[in-house]
């Protein structure tokens, strides 16, 4: 009778270990899965912010960069917005386009004189869409899209006094 009532506790310690560690295996399993769909959630929001803010960035650095009076506008090139920025480098006059074209922020550095065509202008980054307002003389808004359709903005305002000559 004691062999028989040890052989059933054998059993019943046996399947609470087995319990246990199927328990323990499933939860570890449900953990990996939700992790592994946080994470790619996390990493697919920081691509998509990423893509807006890096585009808004280097237009804002743009302007920063040719902050001179009469130098910064938006132009209509082949039927695309650009932001014209006017230099000068030694004594010619150069212009730099920044404008979205093929599903990317792209950049045209050019002596002026030449009508080089927008196609052969730089991609800098990938985006899925970008529009550009000039507010004012000194007032520009610039909104990014990503792939889900979401839009970032920024509002830059050129410190350049007005009748200051290009650099």
């Amino acid at each position: 009778m004691s062999n028989s009532h040890t052989n059933r506790q054998h059993t019943v310690d046996s399947l609470f270990t087995l319990s246990l560690l199927g328990v323990f295996a499933i939860s570890a399993l449900l953990i990996t899965v939700f992790g592994a769909n946080t994470y790619e959630k996390i990493v697919s929001d920081s691509r998509k912010t990423y893509e807006c803010a890096t585009a808004l960035s280097y237009i804002r650095e743009k302007i920063r960069q040719n902050d001179a009076a009469n130098c910064i506008s938006i132009a209509t090139v082949e039927n695309t917005d650009v932001l014209s920025l006017k230099s000068r480098v030694n004594d010619k006059p150069y212009t730099t386009y920044v404008y979205y074209q093929d599903g990317a922020l792209r950049e045209l550095y050019q002596q002026e004189g030449y009508d080089l065509p927008l196609s052969v202008g730089q991609s800098i980054l990938k985006v899925h869409g970008l529009s550009m307002e000039q507010l004012s003389d000194t007032l520009f808004r610039f909104t990014a899209t990503d792939e889900d359709g979401s839009e970032s903005e920024i509002t830059v305002a050129i410190n350049s006094a007005v009748n200051q000559e290009a650099p």
